[in-house]
């Protein structure tokens, strides 16, 4: 095996980093607890399980009404006259009272284009009730051409008209049917919801068109259509003026700071804010087109601060605001104007931090000397900004940090958990000024103990973004310390083969294998941490991994013995481990690295790569990345040069 140096020329081992998250999904039934608006005004999604306690609320007309048919509730309410489809509906004799029939689709869509608005007004909110639910009625929708007359009605002048055109294509753009999307997008209606949006008003229809463009922007195909056509409309008639954030920088607010002015516009807020958390996973031109669109940024620190002071920090705007930020935060430190200048050169040998920076920030019991000497040690020298930081410059200041902190501390929401520490991560990648202030920061706001608590927690994907926001802290020297000393049984807990007294946790294998790489790097430079690896039976757990082919992939199995080689390094700790019953061969891994990716401790680039970069990195391979769905393959940086993780660990150049 080799010594402590001969082991260095190991690669660095990366797992799929944690991804841009493109959650794919859009407003709809399958969501009650999130509502589209006040259920009288063309909406199809209650706000709670209770908002009809004794089923949807009918029109006068009684059973019969042609507003209610098959239990969906109302799409319309009292908006427009029924008497212009009398000729229509009367031709044959009904069930219902008064001989109503209930109209074919083809008629229902024939009347969206004819001459009187309050017909074409009636038969767009028919559809809306149609659609409903009703995949199969939404594809016979698009089959009879009715999507092209829905969107030329949204530029109707009537009020009435347009309010139903969008209520129905709302409905018909959400769902898995990806056809209906790109038939809105194909027909222009995207621009054309864009033109509604600045010329109304209307707090309703704004949050209507908001849930469309939400559900629209699920499909990679219509991203950078709202990227170039939708954006700016929805930071300027949606995100800056009802986020409080314009008010709140003049100077107002005050005593009431715990009521925030963005509440009751919390709709179309969530809804826009969803739509860009969807198009900011697309390409590096949609992130950098959403961090310099003027006021975004600002507007969405402004909600999510607001939201903590309130300690309302679970519901779905800060999910999906978190979620925004963080993928905004993607590449940062290379993708922002004049990166070069933040960059800093690695060191070539990082050992363990200093005697003297050796602190306890994960205890409180501490003497008055140590704790003097933690303080004089965590003095973090940041040089004052002459000029307040604003638009993408807020997304990297050391500020963010207590926002981030305080979610990690206070939300329960696993998405934010989640989003909280991906960004992190992805500030925390690299070597770059403000990711070394940001890293020496969390240290001292106490980010350390809070992400390794997190471990425990009982979502996979919040354990792997927690493990890989630790593994780019550990870049610190002081970190990296800190975390072999404190952290190794919390991430052992989260590997399989616990036994009867340590229960196996069920995680996914990106998970394993993220755990995997964060031992490895909290490892490669601390004996204690080897000692501690192997006081909370982390060897037996790495032992089993590696010899456990049949039921572990091969990212785990090699993920394992390099952790694995890189204890037996440690000559110190071999006599002891040869006591325990182990043998040289159980340390070893069959690897094959490169030659010329040798690389110095701590050293690496890992961050959060999006979606269609990470695809063309991967030799053209488009790969889509879902909340259900995760890509097989992922990129990480070792100098200049970009190495697929499934290349690397198949031991092939």
């Amino acid at each position: 095996m080799g010594s402590a140096m001969e082991l260095s020329s190991i690669p660095r081992f990366v797992p799929e980093p944690y991804g841009l998250e493109d959650d794919q999904r859009s407003m709809g039934y399958d969501e009650p607890d999130y509502g589209m608006g006040h259920p009288m005004h063309y909406s199809t999604v209650p706000r709670n399980h209770n908002a009809y306690s004794h089923g949807p609320p009918r029109r006068a007309g009684g059973p019969g009404d042609m507003y209610y048919w098959g239990g969906a509730p109302l799409a319309q309410g009292e908006r427009g006259s029924m008497a212009s489809l009398d000729s229509t509906l009367r031709k044959a004799p009904g069930p219902g009272p008064g001989g109503w029939r209930q109209p074919e689709l083809p008629e229902v869509i024939a009347m969206l284009n004819y001459r009187l608005d309050p017909v074409r007004s009636n038969a767009a909110a028919y559809l809306q009730h149609l659609t409903y639910k009703n995949d199969k009625v939404k594809s016979d929708v698009r089959r009879l051409k009715g999507i092209p007359a829905l969107v030329s009605m949204l530029d109707n002048p009537n009020k009435e008209v347009h309010y139903a055109a969008c209520g129905a294509l709302k409905n018909i753009s959400y769902g898995k049917d990806q056809d209906n999307k790109i038939a809105i997008k194909n027909c222009d209606g995207v621009p054309a919801l864009v033109r509604l949006l600045r010329k109304t008003h209307d707090q309703d229809l704004t949050d209507t068109i908001t849930g469309t463009l939400w559900n629209l922007s699920s499909h990679d195909s219509v991203k950078m259509e709202i990227v170039d056509h939708a954006l700016h409309a929805l930071s300027d008639e949606v995100m800056v003026p009802h986020s409080g954030w314009a008010r709140g920088s003049n100077g107002a607010g005050g005593g009431d700071s715990c009521k925030p002015r963005h509440l009751e516009w919390e709709t179309a807020l969530t809804n826009t804010a969803g739509c860009l958390r969807n198009v900011s996973s697309e390409r590096s031109e949609a992130r950098r087109k959403l961090r310099e669109c003027t006021g975004l940024v600002d507007s969405l620190m402004y909600i999510v601060q607001s939201q903590i002071d309130c300690k309302d920090v679970d519901n779905k705007l800060i999910e999906n605001s978190m979620c925004l930020l963080r993928n905004l935060s993607y590449q940062v430190h290379r993708e922002i104007p004049g990166s070069e200048r933040y960059q800093e050169a690695a060191p070539l040998n990082q050992g363990p931090a200093p005697a003297s920076q050796k602190g306890g920030c994960f205890s409180s019991r501490k003497s008055k000397g140590r704790k003097d000497e933690d303080a004089a040690a965590d003095v973090i020298d940041i040089p004052k900004r002459t000029t307040p930081a604003k638009g993408y410059e807020l997304l990297y200041q050391p500020e963010v940090v207590r926002i981030y902190t305080s979610l990690l501390k206070e939300s329960k929401n696993p998405t934010v958990l989640e989003a909280s520490a991906g960004a992190v991560q992805n500030l925390c990648a690299g070597r770059w000024t403000y990711g070394r202030y940001i890293r020496a920061l969390l240290r001292q706001e106490k980010g350390l103990p809070m992400m390794t608590e997190l471990l425990a927690h009982g979502n996979d994907r919040v354990v792997r973004a927690m493990s890989g926001a630790l593994r780019n802290m550990a870049i610190d020297a002081r970190n990296r310390d800190l975390l072999g000393k404190h952290a190794v049984p919390h991430l052992v807990a989260n590997l399989p083969g616990g036994g009867q007294s340590q229960p196996v946790r069920a995680l996914s294998e990106e998970t394993v294998v993220s755990v995997l790489s964060t031992l490895h790097e909290v490892l490669g430079s601390s004996l204690e941490a080897a000692k501690s690896l192997r006081a909370s039976q982390g060897i037996e757990r790495l032992v089993l991994i590696n010899k456990d082919g049949s039921n572990r992939s091969e990212r785990e199995v090699r993920g394992a013995g390099l952790v694995l080689q890189t204890v037996w390094g440690y000559k110190e700790l071999r006599r002891t481990l040869e006591k325990d019953g182990w043998k040289k061969t159980d340390f070893m891994v069959n690897l094959n690295p490169p030659s010329n990716t040798t690389r110095a401790n701590g050293g690496y680039e890992d961050s959060t790569l999006p979606l269609i970069d990470k695809g063309q990195e991967a030799k053209g391979k488009r790969v889509t990345c879902t909340a259900l769905q995760r890509p097989n393959i992922s990129v990480f940086s070792v100098s200049s040069y970009d190495i697929p993780l499934d290349v690397l660990l198949l031991g092939v150049r």
